[in-house]
């Protein structure tokens, strides 16, 4: 977070929103659940990510776990906007025809903020494409093993025990294969673009 902070760059950001979406969105889900709130978790995760986009300024790495404190906030701060927009009906004080003028507001977007948008998923795509690129590059150097138990767990979503003995190896070899060749994958991608890229276990 603080190297796009200090670049602005999209593809850090990119890469970002791909490692810390997860938890982000867990965190989401955790939130609302806590509140008993009827929202559509995507589109908080999806606000969320946009306020970090936009004001990355207000970002301090200077703490241990300044991100995931500062994320923290901005998921709670979507969800106390959508908790406002659901909670303010209408003025009773407007005429008729003002109410339903107000009302129609709530469902249109400005030219202004359309184009952004428009603007915005043209690069989340772009950069997309260039994660999907590198990510391709690096799984290719993997060996033939390590790409067929990525595929079988990754893609088939085969359970690990079952997947073991296929190959004839105890579950947990086969997780020290998958790990490692999922940390191979995430430092060749982060040589490519140039940042560090801390992998799962």
């Amino acid at each position: 977070m603080d190297l796009f902070r200090r670049t602005g760059d999209a593809e850090v950001f990119d890469c970002l929103v791909q490692i810390t979406g997860p938890q982000l969105f867990a965190r989401v889900r955790s939130r609302l659940r806590s509140l008993g709130a009827q929202f559509d978790p995507h589109e908080v995760l999806q606000d969320t990510i946009v306020n970090i986009y936009r004001y990355p300024d207000r970002f301090d790495a200077s703490r241990p776990g300044a991100f995931a404190a500062w994320s923290s906030t901005i998921v709670d701060n979507a969800i106390r906007r959508l908790l406002r927009r659901r909670n303010s009906g209408p003025d009773v004080s407007l005429s008729p025809t003002e109410v339903l003028s107000q009302q129609a507001d709530l469902h249109t977007r400005e030219p202004g903020l359309q184009a952004q948008d428009h603007e915005e998923c043209e690069a989340t795509w772009s950069a997309f494409h260039v994660l999907l690129a590198c990510y391709l590059t690096a799984f290719e150097t993997l060996s033939a093993r390590e790409r067929f138990v990525l595929q079988m767990v990754e893609v088939q979503r085969m359970r690990y025990g079952e997947l073991a003995v296929m190959l004839g190896i105890r579950p947990e070899a086969l997780k020290m294969v998958v790990f490692r060749a999922r940390k191979r994958i995430f430092d060749r991608v982060g040589q490519l673009l140039g940042v560090r890229i801390r992998a799962a276990a």
